[in-house]
């Protein structure tokens, strides 16, 4: 059946699990497993079909950030749906995909289809102009879509994608797409996206789109994962987290890994209708850290607990419904867990979820000071506990984000009218932001090398921040940390 796998790995049956991945060789921690260039379908999601090149997926940044790469996107003439960063990518976009959907798009514009049934459009066109071979077309067939299991309609309703979503969905495909198919085989391919797609995501791991593959959608779940897969440009990578003997299945998470079991088993059940049985699960273990610490667990009950955890969750759940009281949602939620701070873990979800939304909610609203002090503490508090190895891309991409955060502070404090108030905040710890800014640079360029590879989507960037000089301060590195570690004390709890 698979016919195209990397020679690097084999496909055999897995009990319980269908058709899983094993290494044909060793494999050390930090090395490419296999590559996939174009995967079978992929779209930039909704929210960022404006702002995202349709080939390579570059993202343009917000409105006055300072970035120091910009493309102008280009939008198609034909469909005034897909845009383009240059020439080429519109060229190897139409070559591949956007030729074969493009009028079926335009037709539909300005209404927008959600991503599934995009997706679903493309294949089905393509599918009917060849441009999808049998054996392509056998190996989409051949993943699993869970229809009964969607029919059955057991899942949790919260989130869940069910069995009447894609009956809508799957009309609309063969609506918009004019492409005659059986019903079912329509709504079978509509339930394999869901059940088989893969977020596209930025070096900074914000998701922008969607793909299916069909060799990467035979990798299966571990909470404790062997493997991660990762975007560059649209292309898809899986790497290596630690060294995987020869004959050893290759395992990615479908999930957040900083998810505690308990949500871990209800996401995986309610989208992918499996219990994990891994070693962390079975041991109620998260990074390999046990869910509840004993000094948790001897001052708070297991009632008092979770009623803490469903209070946060449902803050941070208001805080996504509603934007315009996201910061407030946010703030109650934090300081939920700060009274328990003595005994309840930074790391622990949902309170390292509930950090990271809220500094992304500062970032939005340019308070720099906040957000540094949020992703400070994840830099030198949380994120050493939950991955040991300094190139875990998932401790590589918040080392990123707070460099990200240092040049834009370093670029409001000296421009010609500088942020006076941010000036004022942050001025009793003295920080020298260049020597940081340099000592990060060096940081995220050694661990992405690794955790991302030699060609990651950031070492162009990180040239082009050396090249501007942003790195020559007068300070050291110990010093710089003293002051940071302060800051990230007193700027946030």
């Amino acid at each position: 059946m698979y016919r195209n796998l990397p020679a690097i790995v084999h496909a055999r049956q897995v009990p319980g699990k269908g058709t899983g991945l094993f290494t044909s060789k060793s494999v050390h921690a930090g090395e490419l497993v296999f590559a996939i260039e174009r995967p079978l379908v992929r779209v930039p999601d909704n929210e960022h079909l404006a702002k995202a090149c349709y080939n390579c997926f570059y993202l343009e940044p917000p409105e006055g950030r300072s970035e120091l790469e910009t493309r102008t996107l280009k939008i198609c003439n034909g469909c005034k749906v897909a845009k383009y960063c240059s020439k080429r990518c519109q060229s190897r976009s139409w070559k591949v995909e956007h030729k074969y959907e493009c009028k079926a798009l335009g037709q539909l514009y300005p209404k927008i289809a959600p991503s599934a049934v995009r997706m679903a459009m493309q294949i089905l066109l393509r599918r009917q102009s060849g441009s999808i071979p049998d054996t392509g077309w056998q190996e989409l067939l051949a993943l699993e879509a869970h229809v009964d299991e969607f029919k059955d309609g057991t899942t949790d309703a919260r989130n869940s994608t069910k069995w009447q979503d894609i009956e809508l969905m799957s009309q609309a495909a063969t609506a918009f797409s004019g492409v005659l198919q059986a019903p079912n085989v329509v709504q079978a391919i509509i339930a394999r996206i869901v059940i088989n797609s893969m977020t596209v995501s930025t070096a900074a791991a914000d998701a922008i789109g969607t793909c299916v593959s069909t060799t990467a959608a035979r990798l299966n779940h571990s909470c404790n994962p062997n493997c991660i897969y990762l975007f560059s440009e649209g292309s898809l990578a899986v790497r290596s987290l630690q060294a995987i003997p020869e004959g050893f299945e290759v395992t990615i998470s479908y999930l957040d890994p900083r998810l505690s079991t308990v949500e871990r088993q209800r996401r995986l059940q309610r989208k992918w209708f499996f219990t994990c049985d891994c070693n962390y699960c079975t041991n109620a273990l998260t990074c390999g850290h046990p869910d509840l610490p004993p000094l948790l667990s001897s001052r708070m009950s297991a009632g008092e607990l979770y009623q803490l955890d469903n209070e946060g969750r449902r803050l941070q759940e208001e805080a996504s419904a509603v934007p315009a009281n996201a910061l407030e949602n946010l703030s109650r939620a934090m300081a939920l867990f700060t009274q328990h701070k003595t005994i309840y873990p930074l790391w622990r979800y949902p309170w390292i979820s509930i950090r990271q939304d809220i500094e992304s909610a500062h970032i939005a609203q340019g308070d720099w000071a906040s957000a540094l002090g949020h992703a400070l503490k994840i830099y030198l508090t949380i994120d050493p506990v939950l991955f040991s190895e300094a190139w875990n891309p998932h401790r590589a991409v918040g080392t990123y984000g707070l460099l990200k955060i240092m040049l834009e502070i370093l670029h409001e404090l000296t421009k010609p009218q500088r942020n006076e108030e941010l000036l004022q905040e942050l001025r009793d710890y003295r920080i020298d932001f260049p020597t940081v800014i340099r000592h990060l640079s060096d940081e995220v360029e050694s661990t992405y090398n690794k955790g991302f590879g030699p060609k990651s989507p950031i070492a162009a960037d990180i040239e082009q921040y050396k090249r501007q000089g942003t790195g020559f301060g007068k300070s050291d590195w110990q010093t710089e940390l003293t002051k940071l570690k302060r800051a990230a004390d007193e700027l946030v709890d």
